[in-house]
């Protein structure tokens, strides 16, 4: 099974850059300017021991915001719909109001807010 997942950049300006650095336990996807209305994303299939684990570190001005944007098992818990499908998506919507994620690029949930350094 492959995963699919797309950081979103809906912030309503370039200015601050948005930067994501996307990392993993064996990857480094290194840091990268996402600009307004860009979407950054990678795939990969996960680990046949179920710990495959990606995190991001999101800077936007003098704000930033680490977390998880993949971890094993975190489909159990989507719509039925989501998890039906072959190659799976997961959406990181990125705002001036914070971090919202999807499984299918509509019907967003607020997960996270920003963190000024």
């Amino acid at each position: 099974m492959v995963y699919h997942i797309h950081l979103l950049n809906r912030m309503t300006s370039d200015d601050p850059p948005l930067t994501v650095h996307v990392k993993s336990k064996n990857d480094n996807l290194k840091e990268r300017t996402v600009r307004k209305d860009g979407d950054f994303h990678f795939k990969f299939k996960p680990s046949f021991w179920g710990n495959t684990l990606f995190y991001c570190i999101f800077k936007h001005g003098d704000k930033t915001k680490v977390f998880d944007v993949f971890k094993s098992g975190d489909y159990k818990h989507e719509k039925l719909t989501c998890r039906l499908h072959r190659q799976r998506s997961l959406y990181w919507k990125v705002q001036e109001d914070g971090f919202y994620r999807s499984c299918d690029d509509e019907g967003y949930v607020k997960m996270y807010d920003w963190r000024k350094r």
